[in-house]
Protein backbone atom coordinates (compact mmCIF):
# COMPACT_ATOMS: atom_id res chain seq x y z
CA UNK A 1 0.00 0.00 0.00
CA UNK A 2 2.75 2.27 0.51
CA UNK A 3 4.78 1.36 -2.41
CA UNK A 4 1.81 2.62 -4.37
CA UNK A 5 0.77 6.13 -2.15
CA UNK A 6 4.15 7.22 -2.96
CA UNK A 7 4.52 7.20 -6.85
CA UNK A 8 0.42 8.76 -6.78
CA UNK A 9 1.71 11.68 -4.20
CA UNK A 10 5.02 12.31 -7.13
CA UNK A 11 2.56 12.31 -9.97
CA UNK A 12 -0.08 14.50 -7.57
CA UNK A 13 2.51 17.14 -6.75
CA UNK A 14 4.16 16.79 -10.64
CA UNK A 15 1.15 17.95 -12.26
CA UNK A 16 0.27 20.52 -9.79
CA UNK A 17 4.01 22.08 -10.26
CA UNK A 18 3.94 21.23 -13.80
CA UNK A 19 0.11 22.16 -14.47
CA UNK A 20 0.48 25.15 -16.94
CA UNK A 21 2.58 26.19 -20.65
CA UNK A 22 1.91 29.85 -20.55
CA UNK A 23 2.06 31.50 -23.57
CA UNK A 24 2.65 35.75 -23.57
CA UNK A 25 3.61 38.68 -25.41
CA UNK A 26 5.76 41.26 -23.36
CA UNK A 27 5.60 45.08 -23.80
CA UNK A 28 9.01 46.04 -23.03
CA UNK A 29 10.78 49.40 -23.97
CA UNK A 30 14.78 49.92 -24.72
CA UNK A 31 16.32 51.76 -21.40
CA UNK A 32 20.18 51.97 -21.82
CA UNK A 33 22.63 51.49 -24.76
CA UNK A 34 25.80 50.67 -24.92
CA UNK A 35 27.23 51.76 -28.63
CA UNK A 36 31.01 50.05 -29.30
CA UNK A 37 33.28 51.48 -32.05
CA UNK A 38 31.52 48.34 -33.79
CA UNK A 39 28.01 46.98 -32.25
CA UNK A 40 25.89 47.86 -29.44
CA UNK A 41 24.58 46.16 -26.92
CA UNK A 42 20.82 47.19 -26.30
CA UNK A 43 19.22 46.47 -22.64
CA UNK A 44 15.13 46.09 -22.73
CA UNK A 45 13.21 45.91 -19.96
CA UNK A 46 9.65 44.68 -19.85
CA UNK A 47 6.61 44.01 -17.07
CA UNK A 48 6.07 40.11 -16.71
CA UNK A 49 3.35 38.09 -14.55
CA UNK A 50 4.20 34.55 -14.43
CA UNK A 51 1.58 31.61 -13.54
CA UNK A 52 2.64 28.31 -12.15
CA UNK A 53 4.55 26.52 -14.22
CA UNK A 54 5.92 26.92 -17.63
CA UNK A 55 6.14 30.57 -19.33
CA UNK A 56 6.95 30.96 -22.58
CA UNK A 57 7.61 34.84 -22.89
CA UNK A 58 8.37 36.81 -26.64
CA UNK A 59 9.79 40.37 -26.44
CA UNK A 60 8.69 41.21 -29.80
CA UNK A 61 10.38 43.93 -32.54
CA UNK A 62 13.87 43.47 -31.51
CA UNK A 63 16.67 43.75 -33.99
CA UNK A 64 16.91 41.34 -36.98
CA UNK A 65 20.49 41.96 -36.22
CA UNK A 66 20.36 40.18 -32.40
CA UNK A 67 23.63 37.68 -31.95
CA UNK A 68 21.72 34.58 -30.34
CA UNK A 69 25.24 33.95 -28.82
CA UNK A 70 24.83 37.16 -26.33
CA UNK A 71 21.28 37.47 -25.27
CA UNK A 72 21.43 37.89 -21.04
CA UNK A 73 18.21 37.66 -19.06
CA UNK A 74 17.68 39.32 -15.73
CA UNK A 75 15.06 39.58 -13.10
CA UNK A 76 13.72 39.26 -9.47
CA UNK A 77 11.92 36.54 -8.56
CA UNK A 78 11.32 32.72 -7.73
CA UNK A 79 11.45 31.47 -10.91
CA UNK A 80 14.48 29.33 -12.98
CA UNK A 81 15.31 30.50 -16.47
CA UNK A 82 15.29 27.63 -18.88
CA UNK A 83 15.98 28.68 -21.96
CA UNK A 84 16.87 32.03 -23.86
CA UNK A 85 16.86 32.09 -27.84
CA UNK A 86 16.26 34.56 -31.05
CA UNK A 87 12.80 33.40 -33.58
CA UNK A 88 11.33 35.06 -36.46
CA UNK A 89 7.27 34.96 -36.12
CA UNK A 90 5.88 35.03 -39.75
CA UNK A 91 2.47 36.12 -39.37
CA UNK A 92 -0.19 34.08 -40.89
CA UNK A 93 -1.88 35.02 -44.19
CA UNK A 94 -5.31 35.91 -44.24
CA UNK A 95 -8.56 34.07 -44.49
CA UNK A 96 -9.91 34.29 -48.07
CA UNK A 97 -13.43 36.65 -48.29
CA UNK A 98 -15.81 34.50 -50.38
CA UNK A 99 -17.26 36.13 -53.36
CA UNK A 100 -20.90 36.58 -53.26
CA UNK A 101 -22.50 34.38 -56.29
CA UNK A 102 -24.63 37.30 -57.67
CA UNK A 103 -21.60 39.44 -58.32
CA UNK A 104 -19.83 36.49 -59.69
CA UNK A 105 -22.68 36.17 -62.19
CA UNK A 106 -22.82 39.90 -63.38
CA UNK A 107 -18.96 39.69 -63.77
CA UNK A 108 -19.53 36.54 -65.75
CA UNK A 109 -22.83 38.07 -67.83
CA UNK A 110 -21.39 41.32 -68.75
CA UNK A 111 -18.16 39.93 -69.77
CA UNK A 112 -20.73 37.77 -72.49
CA UNK A 113 -22.23 41.22 -73.54
CA UNK A 114 -19.02 43.04 -74.08
CA UNK A 115 -17.95 40.06 -76.20
CA UNK A 116 -20.62 39.97 -78.24
CA UNK A 117 -20.81 43.24 -79.03
CA UNK A 118 -17.37 43.54 -80.33
CA UNK A 119 -18.72 40.33 -82.76
CA UNK A 120 -21.76 42.73 -83.71
CA UNK A 121 -19.54 45.69 -84.45
CA UNK A 122 -16.63 43.63 -86.03
CA UNK A 123 -20.18 42.97 -88.61
CA UNK A 124 -20.81 46.36 -88.88
CA UNK A 125 -17.79 47.50 -89.93
CA UNK A 126 -17.38 44.77 -92.55
CA UNK A 127 -20.91 45.59 -93.95
CA UNK A 128 -20.09 49.35 -94.34
CA UNK A 129 -16.83 48.23 -96.04
CA UNK A 130 -19.20 46.44 -98.64
CA UNK A 131 -21.64 49.58 -99.13
CA UNK A 132 -18.74 51.71 -99.43
CA UNK A 133 -17.21 49.46 -102.41
CA UNK A 134 -20.79 49.16 -104.24
CA UNK A 135 -21.50 52.96 -103.72
CA UNK A 136 -18.07 53.70 -105.11
CA UNK A 137 -18.49 51.19 -108.21
CA UNK A 138 -21.74 52.91 -109.11
CA UNK A 139 -20.49 56.23 -109.20
CA UNK A 140 -17.20 54.83 -111.50
CA UNK A 141 -19.25 53.17 -113.65
CA UNK A 142 -20.24 55.43 -116.86
CA UNK A 143 -21.39 53.31 -119.70
CA UNK A 144 -24.42 54.79 -119.88
CA UNK A 145 -23.55 57.94 -120.70
CA UNK A 146 -23.33 57.11 -124.59
CA UNK A 147 -27.62 55.62 -123.71
CA UNK A 148 -30.52 57.49 -125.41
CA UNK A 149 -31.99 60.09 -123.51
CA UNK A 150 -34.87 57.94 -122.36
CA UNK A 151 -32.25 54.97 -121.56
CA UNK A 152 -30.23 57.67 -119.43
CA UNK A 153 -33.14 59.03 -117.31
CA UNK A 154 -33.85 55.71 -116.19
CA UNK A 155 -30.11 54.92 -115.54
CA UNK A 156 -30.03 58.02 -113.40
CA UNK A 157 -33.34 57.11 -111.65
CA UNK A 158 -31.59 53.54 -111.04
CA UNK A 159 -28.46 55.25 -109.71
CA UNK A 160 -30.31 57.37 -107.53
CA UNK A 161 -32.01 55.02 -106.11
CA UNK A 162 -29.57 52.62 -105.18
CA UNK A 163 -27.30 55.33 -103.89
CA UNK A 164 -30.54 56.44 -101.31
CA UNK A 165 -31.01 52.95 -100.54
CA UNK A 166 -26.66 52.29 -99.93
CA UNK A 167 -26.78 56.28 -97.44
CA UNK A 168 -30.10 54.55 -95.82
CA UNK A 169 -28.04 51.42 -95.03
CA UNK A 170 -24.78 53.07 -93.79
CA UNK A 171 -26.46 55.50 -91.59
CA UNK A 172 -28.13 53.02 -89.87
CA UNK A 173 -25.10 50.78 -89.45
CA UNK A 174 -23.42 53.98 -87.85
CA UNK A 175 -25.88 54.70 -85.62
CA UNK A 176 -26.07 50.97 -84.59
CA UNK A 177 -22.27 51.09 -84.07
CA UNK A 178 -22.54 54.18 -82.29
CA UNK A 179 -24.86 52.64 -79.67
CA UNK A 180 -22.94 49.66 -78.78
CA UNK A 181 -19.67 51.55 -78.63
CA UNK A 182 -22.11 53.49 -75.94
CA UNK A 183 -23.25 49.86 -74.55
CA UNK A 184 -19.66 48.88 -74.41
CA UNK A 185 -18.48 51.95 -72.43
CA UNK A 186 -20.95 51.39 -69.99
CA UNK A 187 -20.34 47.86 -69.52
CA UNK A 188 -16.56 48.40 -69.21
CA UNK A 189 -17.04 50.91 -66.25
CA UNK A 190 -19.29 48.32 -65.04
CA UNK A 191 -17.14 45.55 -64.73
CA UNK A 192 -14.09 47.49 -63.64
CA UNK A 193 -16.39 48.58 -60.47
CA UNK A 194 -17.13 44.86 -59.70
CA UNK A 195 -13.41 44.02 -60.49
CA UNK A 196 -12.79 46.35 -57.97
CA UNK A 197 -14.93 45.04 -55.42
CA UNK A 198 -13.47 41.67 -56.02
CA UNK A 199 -9.89 42.71 -55.29
CA UNK A 200 -11.04 44.85 -52.29
CA UNK A 201 -12.51 42.08 -50.60
CA UNK A 202 -8.84 39.98 -51.69
CA UNK A 203 -7.44 39.71 -48.45
CA UNK A 204 -3.46 41.24 -48.57
CA UNK A 205 -0.82 40.13 -46.32
CA UNK A 206 1.63 43.16 -45.81
CA UNK A 207 2.33 42.56 -42.32
CA UNK A 208 6.52 41.98 -42.02
CA UNK A 209 7.96 39.22 -40.01
CA UNK A 210 8.29 39.82 -36.22
CA UNK A 211 11.96 39.18 -35.01
CA UNK A 212 11.29 38.01 -31.39
CA UNK A 213 13.46 36.79 -28.28
CA UNK A 214 12.18 33.99 -26.58
CA UNK A 215 12.19 33.24 -22.64
CA UNK A 216 11.09 30.24 -21.35
CA UNK A 217 10.71 30.33 -17.41
CA UNK A 218 10.12 27.83 -14.66
CA UNK A 219 7.68 29.55 -12.07
CA UNK A 220 6.95 27.87 -8.44
CA UNK A 221 4.22 30.19 -7.56
CA UNK A 222 2.46 33.39 -9.69
CA UNK A 223 5.14 36.08 -10.01
CA UNK A 224 4.89 39.82 -10.79
CA UNK A 225 7.91 41.89 -11.65
CA UNK A 226 10.11 43.50 -14.23
CA UNK A 227 12.36 41.54 -16.29
CA UNK A 228 15.62 42.74 -18.25
CA UNK A 229 16.77 41.26 -21.49
CA UNK A 230 20.35 42.30 -22.91
CA UNK A 231 21.75 41.62 -26.38
CA UNK A 232 24.26 42.54 -28.84
CA UNK A 233 23.84 44.05 -32.25
CA UNK A 234 25.68 44.69 -35.62
CA UNK A 235 24.74 47.63 -37.60
CA UNK A 236 25.84 50.61 -35.22
CA UNK A 237 28.78 52.43 -34.10
CA UNK A 238 30.08 55.63 -32.54
CA UNK A 239 33.34 57.36 -33.93
CA UNK A 240 34.90 60.32 -31.82
CA UNK A 241 35.54 64.04 -32.95
CA UNK A 242 36.93 67.15 -30.90
CA UNK A 243 36.85 70.66 -30.54
CA UNK A 244 39.94 72.14 -29.08
CA UNK A 245 40.00 75.81 -28.00
CA UNK A 246 42.19 77.85 -27.29
CA UNK A 247 41.49 81.46 -25.32
CA UNK A 248 45.31 82.63 -25.97
CA UNK A 249 48.57 81.74 -25.44
CA UNK A 250 48.47 82.16 -21.50
CA UNK A 251 45.46 79.75 -20.87
CA UNK A 252 44.58 76.00 -20.91
CA UNK A 253 43.57 73.85 -24.00
CA UNK A 254 39.67 73.27 -23.66
CA UNK A 255 39.19 70.32 -25.68
CA UNK A 256 35.44 68.89 -26.17
CA UNK A 257 34.94 65.65 -27.00
CA UNK A 258 31.99 64.93 -29.53
CA UNK A 259 30.35 61.37 -30.53
CA UNK A 260 28.99 60.46 -34.14
CA UNK A 261 27.12 58.32 -33.57
CA UNK A 262 25.12 55.49 -36.40
CA UNK A 263 22.69 52.98 -35.74
CA UNK A 264 20.71 50.82 -38.31
CA UNK A 265 19.48 47.86 -36.46
CA UNK A 266 15.82 48.16 -37.22
CA UNK A 267 14.82 49.21 -33.71
CA UNK A 268 14.75 52.65 -32.49
CA UNK A 269 16.31 53.71 -29.52
CA UNK A 270 13.48 56.31 -27.86
CA UNK A 271 14.76 58.32 -24.94
CA UNK A 272 17.42 56.11 -24.00
CA UNK A 273 20.58 56.08 -21.64
CA UNK A 274 23.55 56.27 -23.44
CA UNK A 275 26.99 54.14 -22.86
CA UNK A 276 30.10 54.74 -25.27
CA UNK A 277 32.68 52.03 -25.29
CA UNK A 278 35.95 52.22 -26.91
CA UNK A 279 35.89 48.37 -26.83
CA UNK A 280 35.27 46.40 -30.22
CA UNK A 281 34.28 43.32 -29.59
CA UNK A 282 34.80 42.12 -33.07
CA UNK A 283 38.88 42.17 -31.72
CA UNK A 284 40.14 39.29 -31.22
CA UNK A 285 40.23 38.45 -27.42
CA UNK A 286 42.91 35.17 -27.92
CA UNK A 287 46.31 35.53 -27.28
CA UNK A 288 48.82 34.95 -30.28
CA UNK A 289 50.58 31.57 -29.86
CA UNK A 290 54.10 31.56 -31.09
CA UNK A 291 55.32 28.22 -33.49
CA UNK A 292 58.56 27.19 -33.74
CA UNK A 293 60.66 29.28 -36.60
CA UNK A 294 62.46 26.82 -39.13
CA UNK A 295 64.93 27.92 -41.70
CA UNK A 296 65.39 26.32 -44.76
CA UNK A 297 67.24 26.62 -48.19
CA UNK A 298 65.34 28.10 -51.09
CA UNK A 299 63.59 25.38 -52.90
CA UNK A 300 62.54 26.54 -56.69
CA UNK A 301 60.56 23.53 -57.06
CA UNK A 302 58.26 24.67 -54.18
CA UNK A 303 55.81 26.33 -56.42
CA UNK A 304 54.93 23.27 -58.71
CA UNK A 305 53.73 21.01 -55.56
CA UNK A 306 49.51 21.39 -56.41
CA UNK A 307 48.98 19.98 -52.45
CA UNK A 308 50.56 21.48 -49.81
CA UNK A 309 49.83 18.45 -47.88
CA UNK A 310 52.22 16.19 -49.95
CA UNK A 311 55.33 17.89 -48.69
CA UNK A 312 56.87 16.51 -45.54
CA UNK A 313 58.07 19.75 -43.38
CA UNK A 314 58.11 19.96 -39.57
CA UNK A 315 56.70 23.69 -39.13
CA UNK A 316 53.54 24.03 -36.55
CA UNK A 317 51.58 26.96 -37.95
CA UNK A 318 49.41 28.36 -35.32
CA UNK A 319 45.88 29.53 -36.30
CA UNK A 320 44.22 32.01 -34.55
CA UNK A 321 40.90 30.95 -33.24
CA UNK A 322 37.78 32.66 -34.84
CA UNK A 323 36.13 35.41 -32.56
CA UNK A 324 33.83 34.15 -30.44
CA UNK A 325 31.13 36.13 -28.20
CA UNK A 326 31.55 35.18 -24.22
CA UNK A 327 29.35 36.71 -21.42
CA UNK A 328 32.94 38.51 -20.70
CA UNK A 329 33.20 40.23 -24.02
CA UNK A 330 29.72 41.98 -23.55
CA UNK A 331 29.39 43.76 -20.65
CA UNK A 332 25.87 43.44 -18.90
CA UNK A 333 23.90 45.90 -17.40
CA UNK A 334 22.42 46.29 -14.27
CA UNK A 335 18.34 45.94 -13.92
CA UNK A 336 17.84 48.89 -11.47
CA UNK A 337 18.28 51.69 -13.32
CA UNK A 338 19.97 55.16 -12.06
CA UNK A 339 18.01 57.71 -10.06
CA UNK A 340 16.54 60.27 -12.77
CA UNK A 341 16.39 64.27 -11.83
CA UNK A 342 13.26 65.47 -10.13
CA UNK A 343 11.85 68.78 -10.04
CA UNK A 344 10.29 68.77 -6.97
CA UNK A 345 10.67 72.40 -5.35
CA UNK A 346 14.12 73.38 -6.25
CA UNK A 347 14.72 76.44 -8.78
CA UNK A 348 15.61 75.64 -12.19
CA UNK A 349 19.57 75.24 -12.45
CA UNK A 350 21.20 77.43 -15.16
CA UNK A 351 21.68 75.83 -18.80
CA UNK A 352 25.01 73.65 -18.35
CA UNK A 353 26.24 71.98 -21.25
CA UNK A 354 25.79 68.17 -21.73
CA UNK A 355 29.37 66.87 -21.09
CA UNK A 356 29.08 67.41 -17.35
CA UNK A 357 26.25 64.78 -17.15
CA UNK A 358 29.23 62.08 -18.29
CA UNK A 359 31.21 59.62 -16.56
CA UNK A 360 34.52 58.31 -17.66
CA UNK A 361 34.78 54.97 -16.06
CA UNK A 362 38.54 53.13 -17.16
CA UNK A 363 38.40 49.17 -17.52
CA UNK A 364 40.91 47.12 -18.02
CA UNK A 365 41.08 47.96 -21.45
CA UNK A 366 38.98 49.84 -22.43
CA UNK A 367 37.07 53.13 -20.93
CA UNK A 368 33.43 54.00 -21.20
CA UNK A 369 31.58 56.80 -20.82
CA UNK A 370 27.92 56.84 -19.41
CA UNK A 371 26.17 59.73 -20.35
CA UNK A 372 23.37 60.74 -17.64
CA UNK A 373 20.66 61.96 -20.31
CA UNK A 374 18.54 60.38 -22.27
CA UNK A 375 19.01 60.89 -26.18
CA UNK A 376 16.54 59.74 -29.36
CA UNK A 377 18.60 58.48 -32.05
CA UNK A 378 16.39 56.86 -35.27
CA UNK A 379 17.58 53.20 -37.14
CA UNK A 380 17.93 55.41 -39.98
CA UNK A 381 21.92 55.51 -40.23
CA UNK A 382 22.40 59.28 -40.59
CA UNK A 383 24.92 60.84 -38.20
CA UNK A 384 23.64 61.77 -34.95
CA UNK A 385 25.92 64.14 -32.72
CA UNK A 386 26.08 63.66 -28.98
CA UNK A 387 28.69 65.88 -26.88
CA UNK A 388 30.70 63.22 -24.59
CA UNK A 389 32.96 65.05 -22.35
CA UNK A 390 34.59 68.28 -21.76
CA UNK A 391 38.24 69.04 -20.15
CA UNK A 392 40.55 72.20 -19.59
CA UNK A 393 44.44 70.92 -20.26
CA UNK A 394 47.43 72.53 -19.53
CA UNK A 395 49.50 73.24 -22.19
CA UNK A 396 52.83 74.68 -23.39
CA UNK A 397 53.01 76.98 -25.82
CA UNK A 398 55.74 77.54 -28.90
CA UNK A 399 56.16 79.14 -32.23
CA UNK A 400 57.81 76.65 -34.58
CA UNK A 401 59.98 78.19 -37.35
CA UNK A 402 61.20 75.08 -40.14
CA UNK A 403 63.18 77.65 -42.46
CA UNK A 404 64.39 75.83 -44.80
CA UNK A 405 60.60 74.99 -46.24
CA UNK A 406 58.66 78.02 -44.16
CA UNK A 407 58.99 81.77 -43.37
CA UNK A 408 56.47 81.69 -41.27
CA UNK A 409 56.22 80.39 -37.68
CA UNK A 410 53.74 77.60 -36.58
CA UNK A 411 51.99 78.05 -33.09
CA UNK A 412 51.71 74.55 -31.61
CA UNK A 413 50.51 73.73 -28.36
CA UNK A 414 52.15 71.11 -26.17
CA UNK A 415 49.69 69.32 -24.17
CA UNK A 416 51.08 68.23 -20.87
CA UNK A 417 49.63 64.85 -19.56
CA UNK A 418 48.05 63.93 -22.08
CA UNK A 419 48.13 59.95 -21.50
CA UNK A 420 45.57 59.96 -18.73
CA UNK A 421 42.78 61.92 -21.02
CA UNK A 422 42.05 58.66 -23.18
CA UNK A 423 42.55 60.02 -26.31
CA UNK A 424 41.75 58.35 -29.56
CA UNK A 425 42.69 58.84 -33.19
CA UNK A 426 40.76 61.46 -35.00
CA UNK A 427 40.22 64.75 -36.58
CA UNK A 428 39.88 68.03 -34.75
CA UNK A 429 38.40 71.49 -35.35
CA UNK A 430 40.42 74.25 -33.96
CA UNK A 431 39.08 77.61 -32.20
CA UNK A 432 41.50 80.53 -31.75
CA UNK A 433 40.76 83.35 -29.75
CA UNK A 434 36.80 82.72 -30.91
CA UNK A 435 37.10 82.09 -34.86
CA UNK A 436 37.60 78.40 -36.41
CA UNK A 437 41.31 78.55 -37.59
CA UNK A 438 40.83 75.08 -39.64
CA UNK A 439 41.02 71.10 -38.80
CA UNK A 440 43.87 69.14 -37.87
CA UNK A 441 44.25 65.12 -36.11
CA UNK A 442 45.19 64.07 -33.02
CA UNK A 443 47.47 60.60 -33.43
CA UNK A 444 47.68 59.94 -29.68
CA UNK A 445 49.82 56.75 -30.61
CA UNK A 446 52.17 58.75 -32.88
CA UNK A 447 54.87 59.85 -30.12
CA UNK A 448 55.65 60.63 -26.24
CA UNK A 449 54.99 63.96 -26.67
CA UNK A 450 50.91 65.27 -27.91
CA UNK A 451 51.56 68.46 -30.48
CA UNK A 452 48.41 70.22 -31.57
CA UNK A 453 49.28 72.48 -34.34
CA UNK A 454 46.92 75.90 -34.28
CA UNK A 455 48.13 77.74 -37.54
CA UNK A 456 50.29 80.29 -38.62
CA UNK A 457 51.16 83.20 -37.05
CA UNK A 458 53.22 86.05 -39.08
CA UNK A 459 54.13 87.80 -35.89
CA UNK A 460 57.18 85.85 -35.72
CA UNK A 461 59.40 85.42 -38.94
CA UNK A 462 62.42 83.85 -39.85
CA UNK A 463 65.00 84.26 -43.01
CA UNK A 464 67.97 82.06 -43.46
CA UNK A 465 70.34 82.72 -46.08
CA UNK A 466 73.74 81.37 -46.72
CA UNK A 467 76.95 82.60 -45.35
CA UNK A 468 78.83 83.21 -48.35
CA UNK A 469 82.27 83.70 -46.58
CA UNK A 470 82.11 81.10 -44.38
CA UNK A 471 81.22 78.41 -47.82
CA UNK A 472 84.24 77.46 -49.60
CA UNK A 473 85.29 74.57 -51.86
CA UNK A 474 88.86 73.20 -51.09
CA UNK A 475 90.57 70.47 -53.39
CA UNK A 476 93.24 67.70 -51.95
CA UNK A 477 94.38 65.35 -54.15
CA UNK A 478 91.78 63.05 -55.02
CA UNK A 479 89.56 64.48 -51.78
CA UNK A 480 87.09 67.70 -52.15
CA UNK A 481 86.35 69.40 -49.02
CA UNK A 482 83.10 71.66 -49.21
CA UNK A 483 82.07 74.03 -46.24
CA UNK A 484 78.25 74.70 -45.85
CA UNK A 485 77.54 78.33 -43.81
CA UNK A 486 73.48 79.50 -42.80
CA UNK A 487 72.38 82.44 -40.86
CA UNK A 488 68.93 82.16 -39.43
CA UNK A 489 67.34 85.34 -38.86
CA UNK A 490 64.45 85.78 -35.89
CA UNK A 491 62.45 88.40 -35.26
CA UNK A 492 59.51 88.71 -32.51
CA UNK A 493 57.16 91.51 -34.13
CA UNK A 494 54.41 91.29 -31.26
CA UNK A 495 54.35 92.44 -28.10
CA UNK A 496 54.67 89.34 -26.26
CA UNK A 497 57.49 87.12 -25.38
CA UNK A 498 57.24 83.75 -27.06
CA UNK A 499 58.54 80.59 -27.02
CA UNK A 500 60.62 79.53 -29.78
CA UNK A 501 61.60 76.50 -31.47
CA UNK A 502 63.82 76.41 -34.98
CA UNK A 503 64.14 73.21 -36.71
CA UNK A 504 67.03 72.50 -39.15
CA UNK A 505 68.84 69.84 -40.50
CA UNK A 506 72.32 68.74 -42.17
CA UNK A 507 72.71 65.27 -44.17
CA UNK A 508 73.20 62.28 -43.16
CA UNK A 509 76.10 60.31 -45.10
CA UNK A 510 75.13 56.57 -46.21
CA UNK A 511 78.61 56.16 -47.96
CA UNK A 512 81.94 55.78 -46.12
CA UNK A 513 83.36 58.03 -48.64
CA UNK A 514 80.98 60.27 -47.87
CA UNK A 515 81.85 62.32 -44.28
CA UNK A 516 79.95 65.21 -42.57
CA UNK A 517 81.55 67.40 -40.03
CA UNK A 518 79.10 70.13 -38.13
CA UNK A 519 81.77 72.50 -37.51
CA UNK A 520 79.54 74.93 -35.31
CA UNK A 521 75.94 75.42 -34.52
CA UNK A 522 75.07 78.10 -31.84
CA UNK A 523 74.69 75.79 -29.05
CA UNK A 524 71.81 73.51 -31.04
CA UNK A 525 70.77 70.66 -29.82
CA UNK A 526 72.28 67.88 -32.75
CA UNK A 527 70.93 64.56 -33.35
CA UNK A 528 73.85 63.01 -35.22
CA UNK A 529 72.47 59.69 -36.45
CA UNK A 530 69.85 62.03 -37.94
CA UNK A 531 71.50 65.32 -38.78
CA UNK A 532 68.63 66.92 -36.60
CA UNK A 533 69.34 70.45 -35.00
CA UNK A 534 66.53 72.44 -32.65
CA UNK A 535 66.96 75.38 -31.25
CA UNK A 536 64.61 76.57 -28.30
CA UNK A 537 64.94 79.84 -26.71
CA UNK A 538 62.52 82.74 -25.25
CA UNK A 539 62.36 85.32 -27.25
CA UNK A 540 61.31 88.82 -26.42
CA UNK A 541 58.45 91.37 -27.61
CA UNK A 542 60.02 93.37 -30.80
CA UNK A 543 63.30 91.28 -30.32
CA UNK A 544 65.21 89.34 -32.86
CA UNK A 545 67.84 86.51 -32.82
CA UNK A 546 70.25 85.46 -34.78
CA UNK A 547 71.69 81.38 -35.45
CA UNK A 548 74.16 80.64 -37.40
CA UNK A 549 75.27 76.66 -38.60
CA UNK A 550 78.20 75.11 -40.14
CA UNK A 551 79.11 72.16 -41.57
CA UNK A 552 81.56 70.65 -44.16
CA UNK A 553 81.49 67.42 -46.30
CA UNK A 554 84.41 65.52 -47.70
CA UNK A 555 83.95 63.56 -50.96
CA UNK A 556 86.11 61.99 -53.64
CA UNK A 557 86.43 63.82 -56.32
CA UNK A 558 85.98 61.73 -59.12
CA UNK A 559 82.60 60.91 -58.03
CA UNK A 560 79.91 63.25 -58.74
CA UNK A 561 77.54 64.77 -55.71
CA UNK A 562 74.59 66.92 -56.08
CA UNK A 563 75.94 70.44 -53.70
CA UNK A 564 72.45 72.47 -54.82
CA UNK A 565 70.13 70.89 -52.22
CA UNK A 566 73.01 71.87 -49.71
Amino acid sequence: MKKLLLPLAFFTFSNSFFSGNYEKDIKSKIKNVTVYLNGAQVSRRGNVTLKTGINTLYFNDVSPYVNQKTIQVKGMGDYIILDTKKNIKYPEPSKAVEIPTKITRQIKRTRDSIRNIDFEVTNISQKLQHLRTEKNYLLKNKVFTKDTLPTLINSLAYLRKQLFEINDLEQKLKRKQSDLSTLKRTLNKRISILNNYSRNNTPKNNAKPIHQIVVTVQSKKEVSGNMTITYFVTNASWSPSYDIRVKDINSPVDLTMKATIYQNTQEDWDNVKLTLSTNNPYKNKIKPELSIWYINYYNPNLGYYKDASKLKTKSNVAQLNSIQFTSADVATVNMEESLSYSGSNRPAPSAVSSTNYTVKTQTMANVEYKIDLRYSIKSDNKAHMVAVEQQSIKAKYSHYLVPKYDKESYLVAQLLDWEDLDLLPSKANLFYEGSYIGETRINPTANDTLYISLGNDRNVKIKRTKDKEKSREKVFSNRKNTTISYDLFVKNMSSITYNIIVEDHIPVSRDESIKVTLESKSRANFNKKTGMMKWEFDLKAKGNKKLNYTYKIEYDTDKSLDLSKF
